[in-house]
């Protein structure tokens, strides 16, 4: 389909070049769609680079050569997102010859990525050499923004590959203080576990599990990709000090989160690692070997050399542990020959001298920036002498306008008198205008009077309410233990449970400021817990809350309520066989400026055969598409990997949207 396009734009213009300036227009509008696309969606990500390789070939017809290489460096920045590093490095190289030959001077983005993507080939003196380049450029052209955040954090990256950790630790918080600077909470969330990280290879695992555990209770994390960084950094720092029920439960949120990517996503590499780790520990080498094949296929598909050297290590572990020597010797060789490759005796030499290099050129910049100091001191002197002498000057024009001041002051002595009857009238307009001002200030008073009953009194109901409700579940709960009809008493228990979830809506209103309004992310969450405690083995099954800012008015609340508490007990009771573990994700986020979304999703065993016989039969069913009316919304039932339940309904109350933030780079340590 894009070949097509391309070829069609490229007939055109064959045509029309001569006449109209078709191909940079056309390359232009190419790259605005590509704009619109998410980097971070492997599908848009496919039709971003569709776009810039269809942008290229116009922008060569019309020999623009800035906005080639400009084209060119986004398709290699994409390229690498994507994982598929060749022609990452082939489209980047490409940018950076156009870029020189038009003596670009902002050459530190295009460095930085080369430096990314040579350090995760494993080519590390490039990789540093780009990297080293990437600073000195942005120092020079006295860049000061994020991308000096991207560019330090990827030269720790780099070190942190050649196990250079403290190096690696230096230009991390180089990098934070960039990110901290800027107020930047999604590059701060990606650096500090590359913090921790570094801090878990320097045998200082507490420091790393106290630097995320913070970030943890700082920040609101909803993004999954902050999530895998963070659980397999604590995970890994558990394992390091033995605490390993801590570490199995951010292994299990791990192999949840990675249903959530690709196969190939660069995020399955924290989330191999730190499970790899974990079964390792526990001595689970089946499992070992199992993720360790995996994550071979994963690293040779990416191109990814630093991992697959570390994979190399893991099944060569599994097997000598499992009796596999003939694979284990296999296994050792090409450990060794990739460590080889990556480390050997020469290119460490090489390194060397390019770091030592590297800090020659930093201290006779230094020399540089201190003589240049000197000489702006040196013109600040004199500047000063000058101002002495302005200073002189002045002293002489105050000495004359002090004269013109007592000039000044005996007229105005005679505009005092004129002031002084006008004020007099100004005293008897004031005395009337405070006498008004009373009389408002008791009418307010009256007013705030009534108000404040008329909020007792809706409090009042609201509790009268709660009380009424929990008498009534009291009143049913004492009908069920009469009642021996296992029928009887699963009707009385459902409508306990619909009682419960009206009754938390008016205590919520009752304890709260708002009269009128429920927080429902608060509401949700004591609801969920009430399930927890309400029914026998619930704890083994996990709830993901994932729940925007949101009020809703009470007629709006009421039936939400309820058909949370329809869908997530039947997804208790029919989803999941007695004792199973599983998962129950609710959702309630908006989806565009009048739309709100609520779903409740299970990854159980899904709906009967015949569900659509029993459905008009189901009162659960019955009572949630009864709400779904009532809130004017589209209710639906999706039997795919599990059930999931789904209402889009329009609110009563408006709302705030916060923008996203960018990531700030493709990968992690």
């Amino acid at each position: 389909m894009a070949a097509a396009q391309f070829s069609l734009i490229e007939s055109l213009s064959s045509r029309q070049k001569v006449q109209y300036a078709v191909p940079e227009g056309a390359g232009d509008a190419w790259m605005e769609l590509a704009r619109r696309y998410d980097t971070y969606s492997e599908k848009e990500l496919t039709q971003k680079i569709a776009c810039y390789e269809l942008a290229i070939p116009l922008y060569k017809m019309a020999a623009n050569k800035l906005k080639l290489a400009m084209a060119l460096q986004m398709l290699g920045d994409c390229h690498n997102h994507q994982g598929v590093l060749p022609p990452a490095l082939s489209a980047l190289e490409e940018a950076l010859a156009v870029y020189r030959e038009i003596q670009y001077p902002a050459l530190q983005g295009i460095y930085d990525l080369l430096g990314n993507v040579h350090s995760q080939l494993g080519n590390y003196k490039i990789a540093l050499k780009n990297g080293f380049l990437a600073v000195r450029t942005a120092e020079e052209q006295h860049d000061t923004t994020l991308m000096l955040c991207t560019i330090y954090n990827r030269l720790g990256l780099t070190f942190y590959h050649l196990a250079d950790y403290i190096q690696a630790l230096t230009y991390f918080k180089k990098s934070l203080g960039v990110a901290k600077k800027w107020n930047d909470t999604a590059s701060i969330l990606t650096l500090l576990p590359n913090v921790a990280s570094a801090l878990q290879r320097l045998d200082r695992p507490q420091e790393a599990i106290q630097i995320l555990e913070d970030m943890e209770k700082r920040y609101n994390i909803t993004s999954d990709e902050d999530k895998v960084t963070l659980s397999a950094g604590l995970a890994n720092s558990y394992i390091s000090l033995g605490r390993y029920e801590e570490a199995y439960v951010r292994v299990r949120k791990l192999k949840c989160l990675s249903w959530r990517f690709g196969a190939n996503h660069y995020m399955q590499d924290g989330i191999y690692t730190a499970m790899i780790n974990y079964f390792l520990a526990i001595k689970d080498y089946g499992k070992v070997k199992w993720y360790g094949g995996n994550y071979e296929t994963y690293c040779k598909k990416g191109g990814y050399a630093y991992e697959l050297l570390n994979d190399y290590r893991y099944l060569f572990r599994a097997d000598s542990a499992l009796g596999n020597y003939p694979e284990a010797i296999v296994y050792y060789q090409q450990y060794k020959q990739l460590q080889d490759s990556l480390y050997g005796e020469e290119k460490t030499r090489e390194i060397a001298q390019l770091q030592m290099q590297y800090d020659m050129e930093k201290k006779d910049h230094d020399l540089l920036l201190k003589e240049q100091h000197i000489q702006i001191l040196t013109r600040r002197g004199l500047l000063q002498k000058s101002d002495l002498q302005r200073a002189r000057l002045e002293g002489n024009v105050i000495i004359g306008g002090t004269l013109m001041l007592v000039i000044l002051l005996v007229l105005g002595y005679n505009r005092y008198q004129l002031k002084q009857n006008i004020n007099r009238q100004l005293r008897l307009q004031q005395r009337e205008i405070r006498e008004q001002h009373n009389s408002l200030h008791v009418l307010l008073c009256t007013q705030r009077k009534l108000v404040a009953e008329k909020e007792w009194l809706v409090k009042e109901i609201h509790h009268r309410v709660k009380d009424n409700l929990q008498i009534i579940m009291r009143l049913l709960n004492a009908q069920a233990a009469h009642l021996d009809d296992e029928n009887a008493l699963a009707a009385i228990r459902e409508s306990r449970h619909r009682m419960q979830a009206i009754s938390l809506i008016h205590q919520k209103l009752y304890s709260s400021e708002s009269m009128a309004v429920v927080e429902m992310d608060r509401y949700i969450r004591e609801l969920v817990a009430y399930f927890e405690d309400s029914f026998a083995g619930l704890r083994q099954i996990s709830f993901d809350l994932q729940i925007a800012d949101i009020y809703l008015e009470v007629c709006q609340a009421v039936p939400i309520g309820l058909i949370l508490n329809e869908a997530i007990t039947n997804s208790f009771k029919y989803a999941f066989a007695a004792g199973s573990e599983g998962a129950i994700s609710v959702n309630l986020q908006y989806i565009s400026a009048d739309d709100i979304l609520l779903s409740v999703k299970d990854n159980g065993k899904g709906l009967p055969v015949d569900f659509e016989k029993r459905k008009n039969a189901s009162m659960g069913i019955i009572l949630m598409e009864t709400l779904s009316e009532q809130l004017e919304g589209k209710l639906s039932i999706k039997n795919k990997d599990g059930v999931s339940v789904v209402l889009i309904f329009k609110p009563q109350l408006n709302r705030e949207k916060i923008p996203g933030l960018l990531k700030l780079v493709n990968k992690t340590a």
